[in-house]
């Protein structure tokens, strides 16, 4: 009999979801893996081995980790009901309180889209380059602004991905400021630059979902922000009147 065991029962750090590293362990089963396990498709792994984390920079909040071996077995998944995990963090915490301790691994934010700036050519001397290429060390980098339903707005960076960059920047010359754009941004890093938080996307595992669907966070960051709205607009009704003499609206408040 298959003895299954949750990811939440190997790292208990949240009552429901769990995100963990999957990495493979032996080169030669790297296409294996490749065929067999896709971005968005649920999958029952067995014969795995989880090993601890020994670095500061890890890709979740786990600290252990699942090692893909020739005896680990993939089997597909219909029909799940499975839980979608997000570890979504509000923007007041984020400006006001984070710290350098708590940056080590990826976060999801949700917010609507303020605004998009040009995409940008940066400097980055992170990219590893041989000795005897002195080409400059380049990124395609395009910034937008963030507003949670508290009015709390946070800057974001999209780095090192010319094809997200652009399908943000396509997106909103086409829908901005024409409707309210709800944004999930999934696996971005936050950095401590000298005291200047930093958010930014981290390549190959960084993604972003306008107006996403089937999560329930969604859904009630949008019953908030409906209710504000009609809050706004309930407001407004009761401090306006019409002035006959002018043909205007004016403020009732003295």
């Amino acid at each position: 009999m298959a003895n299954f065991t949750k990811l939440k029962d190997v790292t208990p750090n949240r009552p429901e979801g769990t995100k963990m590293h999957a990495f493979v362990e032996q080169t030669n089963q790297m296409r294996r893996f490749k065929s067999c396990l896709h971005e968005g498709e649920w999958k029952i792994l067995s014969g795995l081995s989880v090993v601890m984390v020994n670095t500061d920079i890890c890709l979740t909040e786990a600290r252990m980790k699942i090692a893909l071996t020739s005896n680990t077995q993939v089997t597909p998944v219909e029909d799940s009901d499975a839980l979608i995990p997000l570890d979504i963090v509000p923007f007041e915490y984020v400006s006001n309180l984070w710290n350098a301790e708590q940056t080590y691994f990826p976060r999801d934010f949700l917010g609507i889209i303020v605004e998009v700036e040009e995409t940008m050519v940066t400097e980055d001397e992170s990219i590893p380059s041989n000795p005897f290429n002195d080409a400059p060390k380049t990124n395609n980098t395009i910034d937008f602004t963030l507003k949670d339903n508290d009015g709390e707005q946070i800057r974001m960076s999209c780095k090192g991905c010319l094809a997200l960059a652009s399908k943000l920047k396509r997106f909103w010359i086409y829908y901005g400021k024409a409707e309210p754009i709800i944004c999930l941004l999934n696996d971005w890093r936050v950095l401590d630059r000298s005291g200047r938080v930093d958010i930014e996307s981290e390549e190959g595992i960084s993604t972003f979902e306008f107006n996403p669907t089937g999560f329930d966070e969604v859904d009630h960051f949008i019953d908030i922000m409906n209710t504000s709205a009609q809050d706004s607009e309930s407001e407004e009704d009761d401090v306006t009147i019409y002035d006959y003499f002018n043909g205007c609206k004016s403020d009732n408040k003295s």
